[in-house]
């Protein structure tokens, strides 16, 4: 036999070569037989289609795809629900039916008032039962696809059975009032007396009409507000004047023909009207109270989803700001979520502003350098200090300001700075300090004059003794006999000594 060339003999799959560089020139490839491709093709989808058998058997038996446990628990409860509805609705019914019969003087105003409300307190509860029907079929369905169906239908149920039964509830109280006030008419009239007494005696927001004078740029808001308070108070004197026949008839003895209805009314609406005047009239004087006011929200940590607060108040008892009461206070505050990305950065900063002037709902929401506020613009001077060859000469009470506000700031303030952080609020930027001072993460100068980064988190307040005002003015803190720090280069250029009489703190510098 003779000798062959291997190059002779075509290469297995598994013995070519990568790269095919080597292989014979009359080399041709084995052709892919059709027949057996379509089998391995029938194969592969046969084990896919058991593969998704399995997995829904899975889910089946899982119950993956069946309503939530708790939806077809509420759906099943609802019945019971509205049984009960129905048997409370009834009982109200019946008793304003029995009133109606029994007292048909007394209630001939609100017979056909009340019908109306009983028709259509009934057709909510019938739709009520019509939405418990639907419900219950999509339940027996138990189809997760219908969550969203059931869990409005709930809903809708609910608001109507609900509002059925507090409606008829309301309207059997009234009854029921009303019956105890004939039953009790010169006890009645004794009260209705007493409260029309009241409410012309009644003072309408005093703190309000003080702030109308003291703060011009409300005056328009708060006058609107008395203005709507007295209003209301000449409409209860119309309501006791228009009443006063009927109120005759109703003090003799055995009193015939008398409009009850009238009466009654008249006594309900001067009740309200005392109760309306001294909700609203306090709710004024609280508003006009914040006039007083300015606060800051210095930001001390972020914990998650909750802030660590510190809130410095400073309360004026009149506009000319002066004499002003510091108090301050540390809370735990829940963090607004779209807040938290950037709030830690911002510890040891203020968050929100309200100065004197201004509503509470009326606060800056602006981050700020603590304590920046209360300097006056360059060239300017306020009740806190004044500007001294381009460096912030402040007084005491601005003193008091920082240290509850800023303590770890204790170089001067230059115009500089004032104009990065004025330019910076116009911005609409945060500016953190010369030198970044006021950032969570910053360089800090240690006692060795080496470098180190500290993290504040509300740390540095934690490290510092903190001030202790309580409510103390400042003729009461342990700033009183600092005077002008005259051993300071910085010191202000009028002490604080000097100053007139009667503006220890604030100033005196009037309105803003």
């Amino acid at each position: 036999m003779s000798a062959f060339d291997k190059s002779d003999i075509p290469l297995a799959p598994r013995d070519r070569p990568k790269d095919w560089s080597d292989r014979p020139k009359d080399y041709q490839p084995p052709v892919a037989n059709p027949l057996l491709q379509a089998a391995a093709r029938k194969k592969t989808l046969g084990v896919l289609a058991i593969l998704l058998i399995l997995v829904m058997g899975v889910i089946a038996s899982a119950g993956l795809d069946n309503l939530p446990g708790e939806l077809r628990d509420s759906v099943n409860a609802a019945s019971g629900k509205i049984s009960n509805d129905k048997s409370t609705f009834e009982g109200h019914r019946a008793y304003l039916d029995r009133a109606l019969r029994e007292e048909p003087e007394l209630f001939a105003g609100k017979a056909a008032d009340w019908t109306n409300h009983l028709k259509a307190d009934q057709a909510k509860l019938a739709t009520a039962e019509q939405s418990l029907a639907a419900l219950v079929t999509l339940a027996a369905a138990n189809k997760r696809s219908d969550t969203d169906q059931v869990e409005r239908g709930l809903r809708e149920l609910d608001a109507n059975r609900t509002a059925a039964v507090t409606d008829a509830d309301q309207l059997r109280q009234e009854a029921q009032r009303w019956i105890g006030y004939k039953k009790e008419l010169p006890s009645r009239l004794t009260a209705m007396q007493r409260t029309h007494d009241a409410i012309a005696a009644f003072d309408v927001a005093p703190a309000a009409r003080k702030a109308i004078a003291d703060w011009p740029a409300k005056k328009g808001d708060l006058e609107a507000r008395v203005a709507a308070l007295v209003a209301a108070k000449a409409a209860a004197e119309a309501t006791w004047t228009g009443s006063a026949a009927v109120r005759a008839l109703a003090a003799q003895p055995s009193p015939k023909g008398l409009d009850y209805g009238a009466l009654f009314q008249s006594a309900d609406r001067l009740d309200q009207t005392q109760a309306q005047l001294t909700t609203d009239s306090k709710a004024v004087d609280t508003l006009a109270g914040q006039l007083y006011t300015n606060w800051d929200k210095l930001l001390l940590e972020v914990d998650g989803g909750r802030e660590k607060v510190k809130i410095v108040r400073t309360k004026f008892p009149d506009a000319t700001l002066a004499n002003g009461v510091v108090s301050q206070e540390e809370m735990w505050e829940p963090l607004d979520a779209r807040l938290r990305r950037d709030r830690d950065q911002h510890a040891g900063m203020v968050v929100e502003r309200k100065p004197a002037g201004k509503y509470d709902s009326e606060a800056e929401r602006v981050v700020q350098a603590p304590a920046y506020a209360y300097i006056a613009p360059p060239g300017q001077a306020n009740s806190y200090g004044s500007w001294n060859n381009g460096v912030w000469s402040w007084l005491p009470q601005y003193l008091i300001m920082r240290e509850l506000l800023q303590p770890r700031m204790t170089t001067p303030i230059t115009i500089g700075d004032y104009n990065a952080y004025d330019s910076a609020r116009r911005r609409g930027d945060t500016w953190y300090g010369p030198r970044d001072s006021f950032r969570t993460n910053r360089p800090t100068i240690n006692s060795d004059n080496r470098s180190y980064t500290g993290n504040s988190g509300g740390g540095f307040y934690r490290e510092r003794e903190k001030p202790s005002f309580g409510n103390k003015s400042y003729s009461d803190s342990r700033y009183q006999s600092r005077g002008s720090y005259s051993s300071s280069r910085y010191q202000s250029r009028g002490t604080f000594s000097s100053r007139p009489s009667g503006r220890s703190f604030g100033g005196g510098r009037g309105r803003r």
